[in-house]
């Protein structure tokens, strides 16, 4: 049995104002082309390397066709973009003539003209192969799903955590159903239901991490959907959060539940979970979580044991920020640059600093130069202490990363790490040691993160005395009411009351 893989993935934040174009994509992000997707995922902890990890093990003959990937740090895509990636997925599928199709499509792409970005790439796929080559999908938790998925794909299966540690497992469950499916043991059906509820980056968490001591509505919603996973002829039960930093008419939380071939027990999970995500909304509201910046860090320095994590909410590079918010930096100057240490994206600053070398001084300003929500520009004055190629490497996900000239500037107790594009992969303690500094000895770590932090940071390496989610200014801050949405589908929670 020949089953056809690949993807596309961006998560899109419509209120970035950098564009996501193919030059960058090719550029700064992953684009690849039959066998380089398997040299590239294998043996990763991502969904691709699940799907190649179980077509292995589980004996079916893989045809990797196409695979793009750009990091949540730019905007709208140009619309080029889907139709190239499109017809790159569709010329691969139509070659390898396939018994199945096996995606992983992120589900929260948006792009200039084409809302659902991964409705286009389905409604495209099911064209060429016809209505009875099953088609099953692997969709990132953060997904804004459009009704049509359903009607074009026979399975729809989601992450199950956030932080995200499941995507692995997740991408192998998809090809086990895939197998089911082509030997005929099952027949997938899907089922999908939308309650108005609009969630932005920071309030997706489901983390039974120990420092959570109140669970958030996603981990009860999750909860749920795993017990009906037990039923017979049941598949898979998602819960999609969805991703409110895109504004487009498919943003919100989806349920979805895939079937033996039941419909009538498809429709009545989708429901009763429905329901209980209705019920649990007021556990989505901002000020139940959020800290505002002063107050943050003065508890972050007045706290009797550390480290202190600081999560720097409205410039969560993972949920679509440049990185180069400065609220928290003008706290921690204005605080007397204590014992400190956060990223800052400034390309400028960055290659500045590289230039004047290890022990120079380093004066100017840093900053709010592509996200002007964020912050203004702040001017430091410090000493480069140490210089880096920005080749990283994603202790989490096991992938390399890249962010150009890197330097840390010291200021005062404060060290500020300076980097030429986005660190989005703050969500593992090796990040800092990477650019020498240890995080179990630091007293404040800011993290551009919302919360996939929490997995490695708390749950594995046990390294936060205390987690502050910080109420900053950004594109990713997480309350909604504070943004101007013209394409969201209304009424929606929180933007109206339901």
């Amino acid at each position: 049995m020949n089953i056809v893989i690949g993807g596309f993935s961006h998560e899109t934040n419509t209120f970035n104002p950098r564009r996501t174009t193919l030059e960058r994509i090719m550029r700064d992000g992953v684009y690849l082309h039959g066998d380089e997707v398997v040299k590239y995922f294998s043996k990763t902890r991502t969904a691709m390397g699940g799907i190649i990890a179980g077509g292995r093990e589980l004996g079916l003959r893989v045809t990797p066709t196409f695979f793009a990937y750009h990091g949540p740090s730019t905007g709208l895509i140009d619309r080029e973009v889907v139709e190239h990636c499109t017809q790159e997925l569709v010329n691969g599928v139509r070659l390898a003539q396939p018994d199945g199709v096996l995606l992983h499509l992120h589900g929260a792409a948006a792009a200039d003209g084409i809302s659902d970005p991964e409705a286009f790439i389905l409604a495209a796929v099911r064209n060429v192969v016809g209505v009875k080559v099953p088609l099953i999908v692997v969709y990132d938790m953060h997904a804004n799903i459009g009704p049509s998925w359903a009607m074009m794909a026979d399975a729809i299966i989601g992450f199950k955590t956030a932080p995200h540690t499941d995507m692995f497992e997740c991408g192998f469950a998809g090809v086990a159903l895939m197998k089911r499916t082509l030997a005929n043991e099952v027949k997938p059906l899907v089922r999908l239901s939308k309650p108005p509820i609009l969630i932005k980056s920071g309030l997706m968490s489901m983390t039974d991490a120990p420092l959570a001591l109140i669970k958030p509505p996603m981990f009860w919603l999750v909860s749920r959907a795993r017990e009906f996973m037990k039923l017979p002829n049941v598949l898979d039960v998602s819960v999609a959060a969805g991703f409110g930093d895109a504004d487009v008419p498919e943003a919100g939380m989806t349920i979805l539940a895939t079937t033996n071939g039941d419909a009538v027990l498809a429709e009545r999970i989708v429901s009763e979970l429905s329901a209980l995500a209705i019920s649990l909304r007021r556990g989505f509201e901002t000020d139940l979580v959020l800290t505002p910046v002063e107050l943050a860090v003065s508890r972050a320095i007045d706290a009797p044991h550390w480290p202190v994590i600081l999560a720097d909410q409205g410039n969560n590079t993972a949920g679509g920020s440049p990185g180069d918010g400065t609220a928290i930096l003008v706290a921690l100057k204005n605080a007397g640059w204590p014992d400190a240490a956060l990223f800052i994206c400034d390309a400028d600053a960055a290659k500045e600093a590289c230039i004047g070398g290890v022990g120079s001084q380093f004066f100017g300003s840093i900053g709010a130069k592509l996200d002007t929500s964020s912050g203004k520009a702040v001017h430091i004055d410090g000493i480069v202490r140490l210089l880096f190629d920005g080749k990283m490497r994603d202790d989490h996900f096991d992938i390399p990363l890249q962010l150009g000239a890197t330097a840390v500037v010291r200021c005062g107790q404060t060290d500020i790490i300076l980097t030429e594009r986005p660190c989005t992969t703050q969500i593992h303690p090796n990040v800092f040691r990477q650019v020498g500094i240890e995080p179990t000895q630091r007293r404040i770590l800011v993290l551009q993160s919302a919360h996939l932090f929490r997995d490695e940071f708390d749950v594995k390496h046990h390294i936060p005395r205390m987690i502050i989610d910080v109420d900053s200014p950004g594109v990713t801050n997480p309350n909604a009411r504070r943004f101007a949405y013209q394409f969201v589908k209304r009424p929606i929670f929180p933007l109206d009351e339901i």
